[in-house]
């Protein structure tokens, strides 16, 4: 008779968990190759529909300054965000399934858990802005000058970007954008981050809330955009917590798909309306009760959100001790 292993959760599996740092280890190399094969499949791709000339200015490819560069940057986006994200997080959960427990795709249990994590994004808007401002607001020491200087050029090198891929006036244009920008990162950054990283980092370190936020730092880092890294931490904590209360991975991509869609479609409806890129990015704080408010709300919904999950997890334990 074959031998069960059982992990911290209660899963049993044929064979002894991988030590975390094995299963980091396989998870870079994924990333890494699935990555690259995607980055050149991209490329291969674009010489296809664009002719060979597409690869005489990179640069200028890779920045979308022309309209030829602009539509490759995109697919560019969404084949490396596919590549990059979502291929090696199901990778490491099919090369592991005997070993560990990853990606959890039941559905969230009660229901209500997904309207609630809707609401926590939508509530969250404001006090996020906040945290963002705050976070703008924030100088190194003198020597660190270049530094931050770097960080600056940087973070004005991402927001031309972003600029330049939201940059719609079809329906059409809405959409793929709603897809680039909210669906596929939606995915697969939960998928890598949440699914298989906080994990990993929770085997590791035996602490599911140190798993959380290194997860959440290193989802922050990622974007290369330090003025907004406050908040986007935060906001990764937020879907931390939603997987491990939640026991779901589609709470916490239902809810960065929401706060990205919001994001795409207000840009959009600004930009309709004839707004600028400057307009839109430098309108009006609002008054400080607003931020309140928000912050409020967000707390309010985030103990909904525990205090339903939790009641769900007791009444479930119940029923399989009695079964």
């Amino acid at each position: 008779m074959s031998q069960i292993y059982e992990n911290s959760e209660g899963f049993t599996y044929k064979y002894p968990e991988n030590h975390p740092i094995v299963s980091l280890i396989y998870l870079l190399l994924l990333i890494v190759v699935s990555s690259l094969v995607f980055s050149l499949l991209a490329f291969l791709i674009g010489v296809v529909l664009y002719g060979p000339g597409l690869l005489g200015n990179l640069t200028s490819l890779m920045t979308g300054d022309t309209s030829t560069g602009l539509n490759f940057l995109k697919l560019f986006q969404t084949l490396s965000s596919i590549g990059t994200f979502v291929i090696p997080a199901l990778l490491l959960k099919y090369i592991e399934r005997n070993r560990t427990q990853y990606l959890n795709f039941s559905i969230p249990n009660p229901k209500r858990l997904m309207i609630i994590a809707v609401v926590i994004m939508l509530v969250s808007s404001p006090f996020l802005e906040l945290t963002s401002l705050v976070n703008q607001q924030m100088q190194l020491p003198d020597f660190l000058s270049d530094m931050e200087n770097w960080m600056k050029d940087k973070e004005l090198e991402m927001k031309q970007l972003t600029e330049k891929l939201l940059f719609t006036s079809s329906i059409s244009g809405l959409l793929f954008n709603l897809f680039m920008i909210a669906l596929i990162p939606g995915i697969g950054e939960e998928l890598i981050f949440r699914g298989c990283l906080q994990p990993i980092f929770h085997r590791w370190t035996n602490n599911i809330h140190v798993a959380i936020w290194i997860s959440a730092i290193l989802f922050s880092a990622i974007h290369i955009q330090f003025y907004g890294f406050i908040p986007r931490m935060l906001m990764g904590a937020v879907f931390g917590y939603m997987l491990y209360w939640g026991k779901s991975i589609w709470l916490p991509i239902i809810a960065h798909f929401i706060n990205n869609a919001a994001a795409v479609i207000y840009t959009f409806v600004m930009l309709k309306q004839g707004k600028s890129f400057e307009e839109i990015n430098n309108e009006g704080i609002p008054h400080w009760s607003f931020y309140i408010v928000s912050a409020f709300f967000l707390a309010f919904f985030i103990y909904r959100f525990w205090k339903l999950s939790k009641t769900q997890n007791i009444e479930t334990n119940t029923i399989q001790n009695l079964s």
